[in-house]
């Protein structure tokens, strides 16, 4: 009779612990932006956060060039514990001595916190301008060289080869190249309240760069519609004396 291995007393590893990082699926859901919180829509308001911004994306200015997003992790007892996933990045618009970032190179983009995030170490928001009147614009989004080494100012570039990641062309956002429609934001330009509805179940890795993508598009629609401050001659003068002393 052969023999039967005896229990050890440990239970099986639960299925977050089993599956590699980022792989565990993520069902579709509607995600709104609270204040520096992200939420599930029509979730009890007591009910935790599903991910936390360092900042508030409606109150961030034109100089702002980092906010960091984290995911809150429930504990049995207390309150979740923040894991910093990712830094979404605006790179300033004077770069050496050009009024625009260079076309090569993300105005926004996001760097992943660490090596235990899946996923390239940095993705960008590649623009492409419609020719047809009245057609929004079809954003890619495109793996990110950080090292600066393929820039004239040595600041991150779009890698030339890499295949996009995900498209958005003003509401929809799909993969590429499959061209699945994924997820879908409001048809409202003026909308307040932000949201995203992800239509599919993918896997966390996936679903949070995602999510770190659209706080990237929720930053941009709040600095173009944020009200333009004119500093006049007093202004002007005021920072030519700082720049003597």
């Amino acid at each position: 009779m052969p023999d039967v291995e005896e229990p050890d007393g440990t239970s099986p590893p639960s299925y977050s612990d089993a599956c590699q990082p980022g792989q565990d699926i993520i069902p579709p859901a509607t995600l709104v932006l609270d204040g520096q919180q992200i939420r599930k829509d029509a979730a009890p308001e007591d009910s935790p956060p599903l991910y936390t911004l360092s900042l508030s994306l409606s109150g961030v200015s034109a100089i702002t060039t980092e906010v960091e997003l984290s995911r809150i992790e429930p504990r049995r007892a207390g309150p979740g514990r923040e894991r910093h996933i990712y830094g979404l990045r605006q790179m300033r618009m004077a770069v050496g001595h050009h009024e625009r970032v260079p076309s090569e190179s993300p105005h926004y983009y996001i760097q992943r916190a660490s090596a235990r995030v899946p996923g390239p170490a940095g993705v960008g928001v590649k623009k492409r301008r419609s020719l047809i009147p009245g057609r929004p614009a079809k954003n890619t989004a495109v793996p990110v060289d950080l090292s600066g080494k393929s820039s004239e100012f040595g600041i991150p570039t779009f890698h030339k080869k890499a295949d996009a990641l995900f498209a958005n062309n003003g509401r929809k956002w799909t993969t590429c190249p499959q061209g699945e429609v994924v997820a879908l934001m409001p048809d409202d330009k003026d909308a307040s309240r932000h949201t995203l509805t992800v239509t599919v179940a993918m896997p966390r890795a996936q679903f949070e760069m995602l999510v770190a993508l659209w706080c990237c598009h929720v930053w941009e629609f709040a600095v173009a519609r944020a009200p333009k401050i004119h500093e006049g001659m007093d202004g002007v003068a005021r920072k030519l004396r700082a720049a003597r002393e």
